[in-house]
């Protein structure tokens, strides 16, 4: 007999700029997405509560943040720009 392993999906709606900056954090450490969102809901199950302090931002360091994502972004998108033009694909 197989063992099935079943799955759910969950979808949640973040900022592009949230998506791409934890999507950088998460291949530097080595893990997907999905693999971190586990991990989180795991932990929540575990510790019976959200596992990290919750504290508010203002509205300036909210800016910051998506300000620096972006920037993030734009650089890696003129990296690709160049690195493909430089192969003669541009």
């Amino acid at each position: 007999m197989t063992a099935t392993t079943r799955s759910a999906t969950v979808q949640m709606r973040v900022t592009p700029a949230v998506k791409y900056a934890s999507e950088l954090v998460f291949h530097r450490i080595g893990m997907s997405m999905t693999e971190a969102m586990e991990l989180f809901l795991r932990r929540v199950i575990v510790d019976q509560r959200i596992p990290f302090e919750v504290v508010a931002l203002d509205q300036d360091v909210l800016a910051r943040i998506a300000d620096e994502a972006s920037a993030q972004k734009t650089a890696r998108k003129s990296q690709h720009r160049k690195a493909v033009q430089g192969k003669g694909g541009g």
